[in-house]
């Protein structure tokens, strides 16, 4: 058998093998496949690297759903580490009824691996003091509004049932005036509420992190200035995660861009059999 008929009749069970290779290599072997950020992902993170420490807090709005965490909660992990490690403070809200659960599970993740390397309780992160998660909350649009004259009286009691107005943070965060950005992470589109009411009203800066098949009805809204910077779907969690890990924000490599890193590989393998299949093909017309 010539050479060109063997590179256009490769077993299908080779091809499922190096599949399976490629998909799981990168999850074992650590490694940084060269990505460019997009515009839109390093002006949320500018936004947020420009905040002054210790001064407003950022809202982060945990919207998201089990079904899209792949590509939502490493942008949630992402965006905490950078909150935490430039000490902003951080204000949880959930205005999806399945957002609580995995907002208390990303919270947790990001606390116990900071406070692991802490040496002193002023190093660490203190709920209350530099993080506070409210819960969910039903009414969404008229409690967006509410926020805007005072959050605990949206929010009287937090997540875990304590009074809201008893934390350090929540005594010096009243409303909108002492946020720098709300940042809505959604599968769905509840960051358009943010920017019709809060902007509109308190001229309230948005930011955004939502799944690809969402993303792209937002790119006008961040061109005119409305949206104040956005992650794209795993692409974008992995793109914020490389400048986090880039500026010494983070030790070791995000969850997206190791699924990032996956993709990559299969794509590479992809297009080597689609290259190796058509010169099999021509060489064998010529013959």
């Amino acid at each position: 058998m010539k050479w060109y008929d063997i590179i256009s009749k490769i077993d299908r069970r080779i091809i499922y093998l190096l599949l399976t290779i490629f998909v799981i290599l990168p999850f074992f072997i650590p490694f940084t496949i060269p990505q460019n950020i997009m515009p839109q992902t390093r002006k949320l993170f500018d936004f947020v690297e420009s905040i002054p420490p210790k001064d407003k807090a950022v809202i982060i709005s945990f919207d998201y759903t089990p079904q899209t965490m792949p590509e939502c909660r490493p942008m949630a992990i992402a965006l905490l580490k950078h909150c935490f490690a430039r000490n902003i403070p951080v204000i949880g809200v959930s205005f999806d009824p399945q957002g609580p659960g995995l907002a208390v599970e990303a919270f947790a993740t990001v606390v116990d691996e900071l406070n692991s390397c802490a040496t002193s309780s002023s190093d660490s992160i203190m709920y209350g003091r530099d993080y506070v998660y409210l819960g969910w909350k039903s009414g969404r649009l008229a409690a967006l509004l509410e926020m805007g004259e005072s959050i605990v009286s949206v929010f009287p009691v937090d997540h875990f049932r304590n009074a809201v107005d008893s934390f350090p943070l929540m005594q010096r965060i009243t409303n909108y005036k002492n946020i720098s950005i709300a940042i809505i992470l959604a599968a769905a589109d509840y960051p358009i509420d943010w920017i019709r009411y809060p902007q509109t009203r308190y001229g309230v800066k948005v930011g955004a992190g939502l799944t690809a098949v969402m993303a792209p009805q937002y790119y006008p809204y961040v061109q005119t200035g409305q949206v104040s910077g956005m992650m794209s779907g795993m692409k974008g969690a992995a793109e914020y995660e490389k400048l986090v890990l880039d500026h010494g924000y983070a030790r070791i490599l995000g969850t997206a861009e190791t699924g990032m890193n996956s993709q990559s590989m299969i794509h590479i393998l992809i297009m080597a059999f689609i290259i190796l299949g058509n010169v099999g093909y021509f060489f064998s017309r010529k013959k």
